[in-house]
């Protein structure tokens, strides 16, 4: 008798990319969003003007600070750029 683990769903999950909440307007996300091109980092982009739905998330990041950029990996949360953001 053979066991058989399925890993998929843990495999998907390491796979994840990296978040990046942004707002139209905001500098320091510009120059977040260029060094993680010049990187070759592939992220997920979420305008929360264009997604006010997902600001919630952001909030529940920042301990409802409602400023960007905010840079998502895995478990570790980066707020703003250097220790500057943009509030919106």
């Amino acid at each position: 008798m053979s066991l058989r683990i399925d890993t998929s769903q843990e495999a998907a999950m390491t796979q994840t990319k990296p978040i990046l909440y942004s707002y139209p307007g905001c500098g320091y996300t510009t120059v977040l969003k260029r060094e993680l091109r010049r990187d070759g980092v592939e992220y997920e982009e979420v305008d929360l003007f264009q997604s006010p739905e997902r600001i919630p998330e952001l909030l529940a990041l920042t301990d409802g600070d409602r400023i960007t950029p905010v840079y998502v990996d895995g478990d570790e949360v980066q707020i703003g750029k250097n220790g500057f953001g943009c509030t919106f």
